[in-house]
């Protein structure tokens, strides 16, 4: 998930608060009552009515904030192949480097904590029985090569695979981008998308969702205004409403639609409402602004350290524990602070590392020494 630039620093508020939202999202899938329905079993109880059923599930959307992931990564690494200074030949090494050595280190974490707390007594809920209870070499190998499957051991990496496969194919995405006009792009996309929902054909799902933001990245600087230039705030804001509520229709829709309507209508509904949020956090200045707000631009710094470390540490809280609501009021916030030290010790260095691939900087920075004898 790449960082956007400073025109865009929006966008990285939003990209943490879609992180936090996958945090919870996975601390509440420990209780069974949350996981029942999101594996077709009946939602029972007022209170878990009230917070699967209606639009309070913005606060847990996990497979919807990834929606959110995918289209952000298409418009900031397209936005960034626009610059003067970009190279092609540079630009995958330097993002193969950004992507897969945080991963491997979240590897070796996960198979560190499973160690510590093993995945060995029953569970009630139906999403921790059906997490593996050991990471054994294969798991592991395929969550260190991504492209051809992940073992689900950790969840959240089966999101990589698509984000490492888009970023192999991002000069085709462009390609096709700057050829049409973005409105089309992106009506062509979310129905490529909804196909491959109903299918269910996960390349065709999913690639589509980069390729929307592609297209936003290539809106012209006076369509792309039109947005800031919005008059009052009542329109801007009814519009923030309805991609909210858009983004999970899925959930208000359960149940009052036949079953077999419901992905044909929902799944492209929260494509446009994801699209939207995008669309007014990177537009809109008052959303920009507070998404700029500095308790959310930390959450966007360490946002990718968050997705890759938190799910381990949620499902141990439950395993070592006996309270239901552990994984979410302890575990998600000892992932916070985990995800800090996570990004100083391990994202930031690699950061700075595929920067200079990038740039085509020295890999080693010199020592003060070297600078020394070189200016003497």
């Amino acid at each position: 998930m790449p960082a956007a630039s400073s025109r865009f620093a929006g966008l990285d508020g939003l990209r943490g608060v879609a992180a936090l939202v996958v945090a919870v999202h996975h601390a509440l899938l420990t209780v069974p009552a949350f996981a029942a329905p999101y594996y077709g079993r009946p939602v029972e109880g007022r209170l878990v009515e009230l917070i699967t059923l209606t639009p309070v599930h913005l606060l847990w959307a996990g497979t919807e904030a990834v929606y959110l992931f995918f289209v952000l990564s298409g418009f900031v690494l397209a936005k960034s192949a626009q610059s003067p200074r970009f190279d092609w030949f540079r630009y995958v090494p330097s993002r193969l480097v950004r992507l897969y050595l945080p991963v491997a280190a979240a590897v070796v974490f996960a198979a560190v904590t499973i160690a510590l707390v093993p995945r060995t007594e029953p569970q009630a809920s139906p999403w921790l029985e059906a997490r593996p209870d050991a990471y054994g070499p294969t798991s592991v190998i395929s969550d260190l090569f991504l492209v051809s499957g992940v073992s689900r051991v950790v969840s959240p990496f089966w999101s990589l695979q698509w984000e490492i496969i888009f970023s192999l194919l991002l000069a085709a995405f462009v390609a096709v981008a700057v050829k049409l006009r973005p409105w089309i792009v992106v009506v062509v996309s979310i129905t490529l998308s909804t196909v491959g929902a109903v299918a269910p054909h996960p390349a065709l799902q999913y690639l589509p969702m980069f390729a929307i933001g592609v297209a936003l990245a290539q809106l012209r600087p006076e369509q792309s205004k039109a947005v800031g230039a919005f008059r009052g705030i009542v329109l801007p804001l009814a519009l923030l409403v309805a991609a909210l509520l858009a983004t999970v229709s899925h959930w208000l829709l359960l149940g009052r639609v036949p079953d077999e309507w419901l992905i044909p209508i929902a799944h492209p509904l929260a494509l446009l409402g994801v699209t939207t949020l995008v669309v007014l956090a990177a537009w809109w200045p008052p959303l920009s602004r507070f998404l700029a707000w500095r308790p959310l631009a930390w959450l966007g710094l360490i946002s990718f350290s968050l997705y890759l470390v938190h799910e381990p540490i949620v499902i141990a809280m439950a395993f070592f524990t006996e309270n239901s609501y552990a994984p979410l009021l302890i575990g998600v916030p000892l992932a916070l602070l985990v995800a800090w030290g996570f990004f100083h010790l391990v994202e930031r260095p690699v950061h700075g590392f595929a920067r200079r691939i990038k740039n085509g900087e020295p890999l080693t920075r010199p020592s003060k020494r070297s600078e020394l004898q070189r200016t003497s």
